[in-house]
């Protein structure tokens, strides 16, 4: 998992060098290249269906009784080659959904060399693979409870969490990789002190200021809730579309790698899995505009490579159209004098959560993502309030969770 994030984070630092430094002779060896990567992924979904997508809902079919696994080693590095060579070109996919599949992988191979139940190993693998990608350890055991498991049992609970951790620690301490977030992990958040402590008589001793910024968070809860349910569609609608025009093959794979190079001198910020993007995002001077740009940019070339079926995840990309979409929601408040620029970090934070929640449906484990990945836990109460306006709008707007519609929809085909 460490290796796979380190190999990824030099490909976001070498692949704008590239691109600034493109000369005729290089444009058409980056033409080479794309037009190989994108044979080599064809040619990896072909021998290996399982190398396909995320393997997130593959998962869940194993869990429920409705998939299966085979020749899980392979798989691995079958797929570990295939996510460096799409997503470090620039398709915008992102890593941690492989590493869950990764973490599953092991856990399935141990599964058969032992006589422990194999969806004990395989949901403690999962929730390793999530925690070694974004140092996360406690969100990866909520996540395997809240969408892979479906149920609490203390096996489970006990494995997850040891697995996790030790993934976590050992993608640290050996490999020393960096965080997935470098700005939010380095600069700490300031949050209003009326939102940070739950109490009792929060709501009845609010004043007219705090009650303005508490409204501010619904809102911006429901506009990603909104946004997420659209998104979801949309996934949906781009695999449906690659098929409904029999785009199959290395040309189904040609479509998003021949845009990478037009992207790649005009928009290099969306290309690959963003997190790189929301740290810009963060500590950078974009105007609305831009940002505006690069969130519709993001959004439609996620949508083009997800359609793909290229071995990929979706949890950075859903967290950086987040974070922009939370970008949007604070220029528009600050323009309109409804709130100040200091809340604009908290924001585009909060927006990673809220779109998350809303796309994957699973809120509790966003907020502990969040709250990991910027080691504060002393917003929990607010961060709670917008994941669950979004995830209340989402399912007002009939979204329905990311991987369980990609679960149904492969066991229909």
């Amino acid at each position: 998992m460490a290796a796979l994030r380190f190999l990824l984070d030099e490909a976001d630092i070498f692949r704008p060098l590239w691109f600034q430094n493109l000369t005729a002779e290089k444009f058409f060896l980056t033409l080479l290249i794309l037009v190989l990567t994108a044979k080599f992924l064809a040619w990896s979904i072909q021998f290996d269906k399982q190398v396909a997508g995320s393997g997130v809902p593959q998962i869940k079919g194993m869990l429920q009784g409705v998939a299966s696994m085979y020749k899980p080693l392979r798989l691995i590095f079958l797929k570990f080659a295939a996510v460096i060579f799409g997503i470090g070109a620039g398709l915008s996919l992102g890593r941690a959904g492989i590493s869950v599949q990764f973490g599953a992988c092991v856990g399935n191979f141990f599964s058969k060399k032992s006589h422990i139940e194999g969806d004990i190993l395989l949901t403690a693998g999962a929730g390793a693979g999530l925690a070694a990608v974004f140092n996360a350890p406690l969100a990866g055991v909520i996540f395997c409870i809240e969408e892979l498991h479906k149920k609490f049992t203390p096996e489970v609970l006990v494995a997850t969490l040891t697995a996790s951790v030790t993934a976590s620690a050992v993608a640290e301490l050996v490999f020393g990789v960096r965080p997935i977030f470098e700005t939010i992990t380095a600069q700490p958040l300031t949050v209003p002190e009326i939102l940070k402590v739950p109490t009792l008589g929060m709501f009845a001793s609010l004043s007219a200021a705090p009650l303005k910024i508490f409204l501010c968070f619904v809102t911006l809860g429901i506009f990603l809730g909104i946004l997420g349910a659209i998104f979801t569609k949309s996934m949906l609608f781009s695999l449906d579309c690659y098929d409904r025009l029999k785009i199959f093959g290395v040309k189904r794979f040609l479509v998003p790698m021949l845009l990478i190079l037009p992207l790649g001198i005009t928009l290099p910020q969306i290309l690959g899995c963003g997190n790189v993007l929301v740290d810009e995002l963060l500590s950078g001077d974009f105007n609305s505009g831009m940002v505006t740009i690069l969130f519709l940019g993001k959004w439609l070339f996620t949508l083009v490579c997800f359609g793909t079926g290229a071995a990929g995840g979706v949890f950075l990309p859903l967290l950086t159209v987040g974070a922009l979409g939370g970008k949007i929601f604070a220029e528009v408040g600050i323009s309109l004098g409804y709130f100040s620029a200091d809340l604009t970090t908290l924001l585009i934070v909060f927006g990673m959560a809220a779109f998350f929640a809303a796309v994957v449906k699973a809120p509790v484990t966003g907020c502990l993502l969040i709250m990991e990945i910027t080691g504060q836990f002393s917003y929990l109460l607010t961060l709670t309030i917008v994941s669950g306006a979004a995830y209340m709008a989402a399912d007002f707007c009939g979204g329905e969770p990311i991987f369980s519609a990609l679960m149904n929809r492969k066991s229909k085909q």
